[in-house]
């Protein structure tokens, strides 16, 4: 196998497996890809040029390390500015055209921030980009942006802070879906499952380790079996990956703190 900057993560694990130790001791934020999950999630949306940027070094650096280990590389003509949208939103927008949002303290303070960032991409006009601070990369909002036309990259500024740029492209018009109302409530629900059911709490969990605790669950859940999750809210960017592997999801509002959630797949 020959290995190029455009190729990615998830291929390299998959025909090498001991790569991961490789790329994990390039830099500390990529010992998240030992988790089989974000592993799923993360490497398969990620080439070498892009993890390269991630883990702050070059990419010829980050080709001679995988050479290290046995496999044939193909190295650039010069060095990539790739990002995750492959566009050329690594060059620092106009400030003129930059809304900055640092949801940091949303997050320490217990909250999610979804709505309020929600809020601000919808008054972004056309040309007009916002950039999100953040201690992790938000993959989730990544995926819901890049399906309505935004082009996205990241920037790591240091080991604690990633800066995620989400440019509006063009106007698209978001067609609603219809809401169907449940024909079962949660609690009748909930019967149906007595005895087939795995039951956790991710209320003391910071983000995103109560999303990346669901998913991991959920490919562990046996047929015909449900999850049942104690949380603290909604959980929108996990919606997306819910509907994308074929779950449902009940709610059942106990406090303003407390939601318990029922996934299953039909």
């Amino acid at each position: 196998m020959i290995v190029t900057e455009k190729t990615k993560i998830s291929k390299i694990i998959k025909e090498k497996p001991e790569s991961l130790d490789a790329i994990v001791s390039i830099n500390k934020h990529f010992n998240k890809l030992r988790n089989p999950v974000l592993r799923r999630i993360l490497a398969s949306r990620v080439t070498v040029a892009e993890a390269s940027r991630i883990g702050e070094v070059s990419i010829v650096f980050f080709l001679n390390k995988l050479a290290s280990i046995g496999f044939e590389i193909e190295l650039p003509k010069g060095e990539s500015g790739t990002n995750i949208s492959g566009n050329d939103l690594s060059k620092t927008p106009l400030k003129s055209d930059l809304i900055s949002f640092d949801v940091r303290p949303i997050i320490a303070s217990g909250s999610d921030p979804f709505k309020e960032i929600m809020k601000r991409v919808e008054l972004l006009q056309v040309g007009e980009t916002l950039e999100i601070i953040n201690s992790f990369e938000p993959i989730p909002l990544i995926n819901i942006l890049k399906n309505k036309g935004f082009d996205c990259s990241t920037e790591r500024k240091d080991p604690t802070t990633v800066h995620a740029f989400f440019k509006k492209m063009k106007v698209v018009e978001d067609n609603e879906e219809t809401v169907e109302v449940p024909q079962i409530s949660f609690d009748e629900k909930y019967k149906t499952f007595i005895g087939k059911m795995k039951c956790i709490d991710v209320r003391d969990l910071e983000m995103p380790e109560p999303m990346t605790t669901i998913l991991s669950e959920l490919e562990k859940l046996p047929t015909a079996h449900s999850l049942f999750v104690d949380h603290k809210k909604n959980p929108q960017f996990l919606l997306p990956e819910l509907k994308q592997r074929g779950f449902e999801i009940l709610y059942n509002r106990k406090s303003e703190t407390h939601l318990q959630l029922l996934i299953y797949k039909h």
